[in-house]
């Protein structure tokens, strides 16, 4: 039997998920990293990506918007801007979202503007990535 450890994902609107769990594959500002059961204390930036969570009986997938990710005392906790499962993502709203914010993104004047769009193609990104898994 696997070593399991407790994970709790949260957004600015909801609880989504907590649980026991084997290992979790975060997509880091770094790179993507995963984590397991005694993993040394660590804090992390999150960018827009795919988020796997591995329970002992199956794996569940999302798309998140960015965030914070922490390791302590066997517990993770994934601190998203957003968060969707997987079976939750409407692929052709992603698309359309997607294509909006690249136009976005093409016509935006000020590095506010540019800066927005970016972070916005980046999620809808994601949500299609993921929804095409």
């Amino acid at each position: 039997m696997a070593n399991l450890f407790h994970v709790e994902v949260l957004t600015p609107e909801k609880h989504v998920l907590a649980g026991e769990i084997v290992h979790v594959r975060a997509p880091g500002t770094s790179g993507d990293f995963g984590v397991l059961a005694f993993h040394t204390p660590m804090v992390a930036g999150l960018r827009a990506g795919r988020l796997s969570i591995d329970f002992a009986d199956h794996t569940e997938i999302f798309a998140i918007g960015g965030g914070y990710f922490t390791v302590e005392n066997n517990r993770v906790i994934v601190l998203a801007e957003t968060c969707v499962r997987k079976q939750e993502i409407d692929a052709a709203a992603a698309r359309k979202e997607k294509q909006e914010a690249q136009a976005k993104l093409d016509h935006a004047e000020t590095p506010g503007e540019r800066e927005f769009a970016r972070a916005q193609l980046q999620r809808a990104t994601a949500l299609l990535q993921v929804a095409e898994l």
